[in-house]
Parts: structure tokens; sequence; C-alpha cells
């Protein structure tokens, strides 16, 4: 009848798995009902998602000022406006050279394309006018079009958009170009995140196997384990994909931990099996289930709660981590005990594997000194690389270093002073002002001087470019004119400034009421921590500098979002850490009934945590979302080796500390160690991904779970003794 059951079981599974897809929202790593993203949100109403461009950097070395060159790139900008999706282009060919007439504001163009002459004299007013040059590259090889698109909801829409795009490149015969934006990052990264979960998921398997099969000698010992960790997955991933869970950067963890709590759950019930002394076959089958229920339920309750404190998080994928991880680790539980026994056979093999463990506990207790030396050693040392760590992200950095869209986004960033959106909004204080009023506009003036001299913002438009730009009109035309006007200049060209308001000029800057305004540009790929800097030292300017009675202004827009969320996210990890040690400890205490017992099995399982951070200060990896998450996984992962170490060493009998300790190793030991020995050797496997957040995941925790495995077999049984 079980059989029945876990055979159609699994199929009902297997077919949801079509409904399982792989999605990257920078959105979506944004903080639930925080302050800054609910400003945001009203931000939006006003100017639309600032993450809704394309950039495209479009090259003719060694001068753009070719006709033939813009003619041709004019022709395609035309036939790009056609794209269902697009919401407007900006670009050298959107703009017009506006002057004074008579009858009013007259537009010439700004590029005459076929006049050479004229094209000469075109190039040099642009590359001096701080608002035409924006879509020139510095040394003039290269031009950008930006193309605001929708805010697409649908995963379908966004690649139909998309693929149209680049087939318009192939089709009016493009082809040094360079494209940036939110659309090409969130495709790059669910491409890494697609391979890898399939390429590593079916490592992690063979691996699996040829382990089993190395380490038992035996294709029916290994079917056990293997088919255990292969149905708790399916059975996680197929109610995943009935509740069509996107996966997420961190949510492609999920199989691989699933995979080895499993495999690490089974393979404690076939070594008790395997070391049970009883002739009768159900007899010694219930006791071997017996033995080992107790600590492997311990451990999946205390591994679960670990990930579930995840739950605390404001961030959907962290929750989704947290909750689904939790899950599949008790599903694991159940799939083990409940169908693992159906495969043990009458004809596996007692225990063959001989271990020197009475050689190992005596050189341990009699060098119990050197040991603990080294250990305190290797904390100070950890301590003094962790104190190095800082939080910063270079999401970018994540992708090869030889990765096209990388290059890109980089090319922009050097040719075109950033790559990444930027916002800050400003209003006036008084509810009857309004942003155009001269004195809000006084002290406007002093954060845009301040952004372009100390804050590194190099290309960026503001409501104040609609007054320079009537200044300029009203004086003749001339590019030196595109300053900032006078009082009583200002007065003068309100009229200008109208006809200009009119023609739309300033509805990417400021809103309709006239109340709302906003500094838009693109900064380079500073880091997170380094761009908070900036931010800080802006808002210090602001607080000291602006008369608050007049303006107010607030950072805001998606890269400023990201960066606080990383930054955040990653110190609530570290609560998330210690919420899963207290959820932990409690349930400890329940079963060990021993406040000692309790310390003994927390501190085996923090000194790994803290030689890792250690670790990753040293080498400068910084923490942020992806590297934060270790020490959670890491810790829900370790503490089941030491429990079931504790669990073993609580019910031998012998008197002796010593003789427990050894008898602990013998009944216990193999299994910890074959159970890291798989978990170690599934997570090297990430270090072979190019991917640089599948790396460091795989990098940082297999050396995690090395030092728990370490520590375990020497410190632990060391403590152990001491307090016995």
């Amino acid at each position: 009848m079980l059989y029945a059951v876990w055979l159609i079981s699994i199929a009902f599974f297997i077919s949801q798995f079509p409904k399982l897809s792989v999605a990257f929202e920078f959105e979506k790593f944004f903080e639930d009902d925080n302050e800054d993203k609910i400003f945001f949100e009203k931000h939006v109403e006003k100017f639309g998602y600032d993450n809704d461009y394309l950039l495209v950097a479009i090259e003719n070395k060694p001068t753009v000022f070719n006709a033939k060159f813009l003619i041709k790139i004019e022709k395609w900008k035309n036939e790009v406006d056609t794209i269902n999706g697009l919401m407007s282009t900006q670009s050298i060919f959107d703009l017009k050279h506006l002057i004074k007439s008579p009858y009013g504001i007259k537009s010439i163009p700004l590029l005459h394309t076929q006049d050479s002459g004229k094209l000469n004299s075109d190039s040099a007013r642009i590359m001096s006018h701080p608002l035409y040059n924006n879509f020139i590259s510095n040394d003039a090889s290269s031009l950008i079009v930006q193309l605001n698109h929708q805010h697409f909801k649908s995963p379908k829409k966004e690649l139909e958009f998309f693929n149209a795009l680049k087939s318009s490149f192939f089709e009016s015969d493009i082809k040094n170009y360079k494209l940036v934006g939110k659309l090409v990052a969130q495709k790059s990264f669910i491409d890494h995140i697609r391979s890898d979960f399939s390429i590593f998921l079916g490592l992690g398997v063979l691996v699996t196997v040829i382990l089993l099969l190395l380490i038992y000698r035996s294709f029916n010992i290994m079917l056990l384990p293997l088919l255990m960790s292969i149905s708790s997955m399916v059975y996680l991933l197929g109610f995943m994909a009935m509740l069509e869970i996107e996966l997420s950067i961190l949510s492609v963890l999920i199989p691989p931990i699933i995979l080895f709590v499993s495999t690490s759950d089974a393979i404690h019930l076939v070594n008790s099996y395997r070391q049970n002394e009883e002739k009768d076959f159900l007899k010694r089958l219930k006791s071997s289930i017996k033995k080992v229920l107790s600590p492997t339920l311990l451990t999946s309750i205390t591994t679960a709660l670990g990930f579930f404190s995840l739950l605390i998080l404001p961030t959907q994928p962290v929750r989704e981590l947290g909750l689904f991880a939790g899950l599949g680790v008790l599903i694991a539980f159940a799939v083990n005990f409940l169908f693992g026994p159906l495969l043990i056979r009458k004809s596996y093999k007692r225990q063959s594997i001989k271990l020197p463990y009475k050689l190992w506990a005596v050189k341990l207790i009699k060098n119990r000194k050197l040991v603990l030396g080294v250990y305190l050693l290797l904390i100070i040392g950890s301590i003094i690389g962790f104190l190095q760590l800082k939080t910063d992200a270079y999401l970018l950095k994540d992708l090869p270093e030889d990765s096209q869209v990388r290059g890109d986004f980089e090319y922009l960033d050097n040719s075109f002073g950033g790559s990444k959106p930027w916002e800050m909004a400003i209003f006036p204080t008084q509810e009857n002002h309004k942003v155009l009023d001269y004195a809000f506009l006084k002290e406007a003036l002093k954060i845009d001087t301040y952004l372009k001299d100390s804050f590194g913002i190099q290309k960026f438009l503001s409501h104040l470019d609609v007054v320079k730009y009537a200044n300029q009109i009203d004086k003749g035309g001339a590019n030196q004119n595109y300053i900032f006007p006078n009082r009583g200049d200002f007065n003068n060209q309100k009229s200008i400034r109208n006809q200009l308001l009119r023609r739309g000029v300033a509805n990417k800057v400021m809103d309709s009421s006239g109340k709302y305004a906003r500094f838009a540009g693109f900064i380079p790929e500073w880091g997170s921590h380094d761009t908070q800097n900036r931010n800080h030292a802006l808002e210090s300017f602001i607080d000291k500098e602006i008369d608050e009675t007049i303006l107010k202004a607030r950072i805001t827009g998606t890269t400023y979002l990201i960066d606080k969320s990383n930054e955040s996210l990653s110190i609530e990890l570290l609560k998330g850490l210690l919420l899963a040690v207290l959820m932990i400890a409690i349930a400890l205490a329940i079963y060990f009934k021993s406040f000692k017992m309790l310390l003994i099995s927390l501190i085996p399982n923090f000194i790994p945590l803290l030689f890792t951070a250690g670790i990753m200060g040293f080498m400068g990896v910084p923490l942020k979302l992806t590297t934060a998450i270790i020490f959670v996984v890491a810790f829900g992962i370790a503490v089941d080796d030491t429990i079931h170490f504790l669990g073993s060493y609580k019910k031998q009998k012998a008197k002796s500390p010593i003789w427990r300790i050894i008898k602990t190793f013998k009944s216990a030991g193999l299994a910890i160690l074959i159970t890291s020995v798989l978990i170690i050797g599934g997570f090297v496997l990430f270090t072979l991904s190019s991917f640089a957040t599948t790396f460091y995941l795989g990098f940082f925790l297999s050396l995690a779970m090395l030092f728990a495995l370490l520590t375990d077999l020497t410190l632990l049984p060391l403590l152990l003794k001491r307090i016995n």
C-alpha cells in the first residue's frame, strides 16, 4: 500500500514541474511596507519607474558626427518607436535647438545630416552644451538612445519586447552597440540562475551517487539515500510548482539543501541498521528506527526552525527561502521514515568500515591543551577578520568578468558617466509655493552645484534645466547663456518658460501641479557602500545648507532602495540567525533537559560561523544578502551533526567519559563523517560556477561545513569530557 502511495504521489508532483519558473526582479528585494518604499511608490505615480528603460550606446569611431551613420541610426530609432511596449525615446535626434523669434519660440534642427558644413558646427554646439552632450560620449565616438518602456508585469510581454528590439538591430545592420538596463541585467541573472540550478542539481545527485558507492560499495545501500533525497526534492518542488512559486536567486539554494539534509537522514537510518546486532529482520529494523528517530526528528525540527526564522524578514525572496527550505527539511524527515524502511533489505551487510575511534579519542584527550590553544588562536584571528567585514554590493560583479552584459554596463559607466538610475525628489515646504518660485529655485541650485562638484554624478536633469534653457533662448541661443538667471531676467523670461512647459519640456522632471520635481540622472557602479556614503554626505549638506522652510528633499529610486535594502537585510539576516539560535536552543533545552548540554550543542556551531566570517573578512568579500544568508543556512545544517553526536553520547551507558566518547564515535561518527563529506562535496561543486553568487555560496558553505565537521570531531568531545 505504501509503495503505491509513494509512486502515485511522486508521479503527481512531477506532473506539476512545468509550472516551475525562474524570476529575478529587483523590486522584490525591497523591504515590504518600508517608509522609503511607500514614498517611492508615490513618486512612481508622478514620474513612473526610474528603472523602466534601456540604454543603447552605438559606436562609430572616430566620431558619431558622420552623416551616413547618423541617418542610419535615426532611421533605426524611428522604426523602434513602433515596437509594442515602448513608451518614448530620448536621444540627440529627439532634441531641437530652440531660439527666440518675433513670432515666439522657433525650433531648428540640432543635426543637419544633409549638410556636412553645418554638421561640423552642430557637433561643436552639441559637445559644448550641458544638456545636449548628455547623449554623446566624452570622446564623441558613440551616442546613446534611451528607450523608456512599459513596466512589464508579464515575463512573456517583457521577452517579446526584448526580442523585438534585438531583431531591430539585426534588420538595421547595427552591430557595434551596447545594451544596458534592468531587462538586460534581469535576463542575464535569470539565465545564470536557471543554468546553475539545472547543472549543479544534476551534478549534486551524481556526486552523491559516486560518494555513496565509494563509501558503501553496494548499489542497494546507495539506492536508499538517493531515492529518499530525490523523492523529497520532487515533493517540495512539485508543491512549490502547485503554488506557482518562482525560483529566485535565493530559492535555488533549496534543492541542494533538501538533497543533503534528506541524504543525511537516510544515512543515519542505514548506518543504525547496519550496526544493529539483532538477528530477526523486523526486530532489527524497528530497533534501528527507534535508535535514530528522536535525534533525527530533533535535527529536522531545529534545522526547520532555523530556516523558519527567516520568515520575520521583510523581503519576499528571503521569506520564501525560509518557508520552503524549512518545509522541505520536514518533508525529508517524513519521506525517510515513511518510505525509507521499505527499501531496507535483510541482505544489508553489517557495517564493515573500521575507523580508529579509540586511538582518535585517546590522542585528542591527551593533546587537549594543544587543541584548545589552536582553537583560541583561530578564534582571535577570526575576530580580527570579522571586524574587517563591511556591507557592500556590486550587483554586476556577480556576473563573469567576460560577460557581455557586464562589459556593456562598464562601457556606459566609463563613456557616459553611469548606467544606474539615481533620483532625488524635491518639493516646497509651504503648500502654496511652487517649484518654479525663484526662492525655491535658488535652494535647488545649491543641490545642483553639490551634485556636480562633490557628489560625482556627471549627467542629470532637473527643472532647473528648463530655467537655464529659457535664459539661453532669451539671451540669443548661445551655449554660454545656459546658466541660471538673475531675478530680473528670471521674471522677464516667464513667457518663454511657459512656452517650454506647454511643449512638454519639463514633463520628466516636474509634475503637472508645479509642486513636485526631481533630480534624475545616472551613476556608475560605485558599490552600495560607497553610494550610501555619498548619499549620507548629500543629506548632511542639505541639512546644513538648504533652507528647510523653503525646500524639502528626499533621495529615492530603485538604486537607493536596492542599496538600502541590501544593507538592512544583511543586518536583519544576522538578527534572523540569532532568532534561529534562540528557537533551536529552546528545542534542545526541552530534549536534553540540561543547560550545560544546551551550551555545548551551540558552541561548536558558532565557532565555524566565526571562522567563516573571519576568512570572508580577510578575503575582502563584502557582507550582502547572498553572503549573509550563508550563516543562516550553515548553522541550520551544521547543528544536525552536533545533535546526532550528543544524542548518541546521551544514550551511552559507560561511566567513564572517555569510553562514552569512544562509543559515541563508534555509534555516530561514521554517519556524521559520511553526511559531512556528502554536503561538503555537494557545495564544493558550486565553486565551478562563473556566477559569483553561486561561487561564494558554494565556497563559504563548504568551508563552514568543513569547520563544523572538524569542530564536532575535536572540540565537542573535549567539551563533553570537561562537563561530564
